[in-house]
């Protein structure tokens, strides 16, 4: 075999060698290793939790996402328990089968702006019950996330998952950031011109215009000031 093709052969292997390693998918065991690189008291909680999350099939978790955030916390200055802290909010998410890339998106956010991991612990935890009264909001006024063979009231609408979790996702987001923003809980024309327009803008790429027309129809701007009393009373 000439020099030129062992050099050939070579760049080839080099490449398949990369291109295994990229496509490679994430494992428990992975997660395990960098939660014991931490250390993380709480891994058996968040591997089970993780286990749970990464076995759904119908709603596309974000695997990969949630690992990097994991490593880029185990690299990151700070003492282990506010790692585990900030850890702990994604994993009661995946717990309460809530959506968590909005999580994900804030602590990366976070992270690459320096914040003290205390209060990012702090900023993700708010926004982890936005999420959770957000979502309350939606059952309580009828709108449901589809589960298999489960009957749906009369008036009621059950989405599919993934659409369910952008309806509560955004409206998480929206709300999160009225607040961040210096936003003040008892001004409901206010915060509500916000969600419409934030849900609105996000129509046609993330969310389904239908999914938007029928939350706006259901809920109005004293329901979002009590979502977000909740949360900061």
């Amino acid at each position: 075999m000439t020099r030129h093709r062992l050099a050939v052969v070579a760049v080839v292997a080099v490449c398949l060698v990369g291109l295994t390693a990229a496509v490679r998918a994430v494992t428990l065991d992975d997660f395990a290793a960098v939660l014991a690189s931490i250390p993380v008291a709480s891994q058996a909680r968040v591997l089970a939790a993780l286990d749970l999350g990464m076995g759904s099939s119908c709603c596309g978790f974000p695997t990969d996402e949630t690992y990097r955030l994991f490593q880029r916390l185990a690299s990151a200055p700070g003492a282990a328990s506010d790692k585990e802290a900030i850890i702990l909010v994604v994993t009661r998410a995946i717990e309460e089968s809530l959506p968590i890339d909005s999580l994900l998106n804030k602590a990366f956010e976070g992270l690459a702006r320096g914040v003290s991991l205390p209060l990012l612990d702090q900023l993700l935890a708010q926004r982890l019950r936005l999420l959770e009264e957000s979502r309350d909001l939606l059952y309580a006024r009828g709108i449901f996330r589809a589960t298999p063979g489960a009957s749906v009231a009369a008036g009621a609408s059950a989405l599919p998952p993934s659409r369910f979790d952008a309806l509560v996702s955004n409206l998480g987001d929206a709300l999160g950031d009225y607040l961040e923003s210096g936003g003040s809980p008892f001004e409901s024309q206010k915060i509500y011109d916000e969600v419409q327009a934030r849900l609105t803008q996000l129509t046609g790429s993330v969310l389904v215009a239908a999914d938007v027309e029928l939350l706006l129809s259901r809920i109005g701007p004293e329901d979002l000031k009590q979502v977000v009393l909740a949360v900061v009373s």
